[in-house]
């Protein structure tokens, strides 16, 4: 008789081995890989290369209402026999344009603004607007945006004026030939046509054009809000096409950019572009009556003011509910 096998069951009556379902062999179990990070968007290079058309249009839209009045400039000299060279390549095109800025400038900036307003206007609506859902006032307009916009308004105009105090005893001839520019260009000219495109139509196209159609671009182009922003500032200086204007509207265009990512609307950066030509044109003569652009030292302190200004809006900015990211348009 065999011994009885201490692993096996035997039926007490019968005393016979009892079959075992057979041990089922352990199952390693896997723990799940990890799902594969998302893919971070890819840049899309073509969209930054749009980006710089609008600028393209907006300066052949420029040059198209100027050329008739150039023209006109030039008929003008030949028809009163004035006795300038015409081999003086350099002094002939100094006269037609100072013929053209005294009396016809108003005039081409006022075409020019037009047409470029209707241009835009479509672009912006038909490529960025139309087929996203719109951001409604009540979004873009509270207390934290309103000041927002002052305090960029204010801010900017006292640091810039700080600035230009700056330059001027560094290299005063920067800023001559600065004013002296802006006083062969017209810009300041108080006629009922200057004072609509500086302080309203001017604006407005601008920020359709380098808020609206370059950043809708540049957002297509799946890079960083900072580069938009940047690039898009950088566009708007080097369209002013002189080196004095187009750092201080590269500035002006960091902050509104700045304003245009935030609300994600060229609504609240149009306001606060008109305003800004506002005070650039009133405010001045304001502080001048007052005296206080003759006290550089005072002009100083507001200009060190104005950073803790622009620094506050930047905050406000940043802690306000209704400046989010989002993909919205208006």
């Amino acid at each position: 008789m065999s011994e009885n096998n201490p692993g096996q069951t035997y039926d007490p009556v019968t005393g016979l081995p009892v079959n075992q379902p057979a041990v089922q062999p352990a199952v390693e179990t896997q723990t799940p890989a990890a799902a594969p990070a998302a893919n971070p968007k890819k840049v899309r290079i073509g969209f930054i290369f749009l980006a710089i058309v609008p600028t393209v249009v907006l300066m052949t839209i420029q040059t198209i209402a100027q050329l008739p009045f150039m023209v006109l400039s030039i008929i003008k000299i030949y028809n009163e026999g004035m006795s300038i060279d015409i081999t003086d390549t350099y002094g002939l095109a100094e006269y037609i344009t100072r013929d053209f800025m005294m009396n016809y400038a108003e005039y081409a900036y006022i075409i020019y603004s037009v047409i470029g307003l209707i241009v835009f206007f479509i672009w912006y609506y038909k490529g960025f607007v139309k087929k996203n859902p719109k951001v409604k006032l009540g979004q873009i307009f509270g207390l934290r945006s309103i000041l927002a916009v002052v305090g960029t308004v204010v801010g900017l105009v006292l640091f810039l004026n700080a600035a230009f105090v700056i330059v001027y005893q560094l290299a005063p001839k920067i800023i001559e030939d600065y004013n002296q520019l802006m006083e062969d260009a017209g810009i300041g000219v108080d006629t009922i046509m200057m004072i609509i495109y500086a302080l309203l139509l001017g604006p407005i196209l601008e920020e359709l054009c380098y808020r609206g159609v370059t950043f809708g671009f540049l957002k297509k182009a799946n890079v960083k809000p900072g580069i938009v922003i940047f690039i898009s500032a950088l566009l708007f200086g080097i369209m002013h096409m002189n080196l004095v204007q187009g750092v201080y509207a590269t500035i002006l265009g960091l902050l509104l950019g700045f304003l245009r990512y935030k609300y994600r609307s060229v609504i609240l950066t149009i306001t606060t572009h008109i305003l800004f030509n506002i005070a650039g044109t009133f405010g001045e003569i304001g502080l001048e009556q007052m005296g206080i652009t003759d006290n550089d030292g005072f002009t100083l302190i507001l200009g060190g003011f104005a950073l803790f200004v622009l620094v506050f809006v930047i905050v406000l900015v940043n802690n306000d509910k209704k400046a989010v990211n989002s993909s919205l348009e208006a």
